[in-house]
């Protein structure tokens, strides 16, 4: 079991949509699921891809912090409006158990692992109920400080209730822009004016959404 090596300990992403045993229609579910996973794999040239582990849960491995909370942006954003998806992102070394169906071991997995543990009970509260995207760094320290992984956590805290509190039609045009559409386009695929999408742009957050979400993107 070779460890994947990056210049940084590499970052694990472990998804898991939300009540998905409540969904109507589960194959369409899987079906989106494998589309969003495949544009995501596709766009990011993750580490170790995306894959489909167990039910509605998935996981991959990327080369950066960056480049993981940038796939669970792309995966929430073509999931909606019929699922959400809830993501825990660890730092730490991994070993691939099995590289067919992308099963993973290492301090790496398990902090991903406790990360999705921590936020799932934590959407459970009144006051922290649009928490989605939970975050563990590297046990040893290396890749950074636990000041800096609180500061990210409180990052995306404010991401994720700023996307959970917006309405359907302003959360399609944030997932229209994070694809790259202009303004125009994503007003002529959603059959409003050019005018509205700008007004919700600016009104609603998006841009700040979309802008904080580059930052994040960045990440080492």
């Amino acid at each position: 079991m070779a460890a994947l090596k990056a210049e940084a300990s590499p970052v694990v992403l472990i998804g898991d949509i939300v009540d998905s045993r409540l969904h109507a229609d589960r194959q369409r579910l899987h079906d989106a699921l494998e589309a969003a996973i495949d544009e995501v794999n596709t766009a990011l040239t993750p580490l170790d891809p995306l894959v489909i582990t167990l039910g509605d849960e998935f996981q991959g491995v990327f080369a950066t912090l960056g480049d993981a909370l940038a796939a669970s942006f792309r995966v929430r954003a073509h999931l909606h409006p019929d699922a959400d998806v809830r993501f825990g992102v660890g730092r730490g070394e991994v070993s691939t158990l099995d590289p067919v169906r992308g099963v993973h071991d290492g301090p790496g997995y398990w902090a991903a692992r406790d990360a999705i543990v921590e936020v799932e009970e934590r959407a459970t509260r009144p006051r922290s109920r649009t928490a989605r995207t939970g975050y563990s760094p590297d046990a040893s320290g290396a890749s950074g400080s636990h000041d800096t992984a609180t500061t990210l956590r409180v990052a995306l805290d404010c991401l994720d209730f700023m996307v959970g509190s917006m309405s359907t039609t302003t959360r399609d045009i944030l997932g229209g822009l994070m694809d790259g559409r202009s303004q125009h386009d994503v007003a002529t695929r959603l059959g409003v004016s050019a005018s509205a999408v700008s007004q919700r742009v600016r009104r609603d957050g998006v841009g700040v959404a979309l802008d904080a979400m580059a930052a994040l993107g960045r990440l080492p």
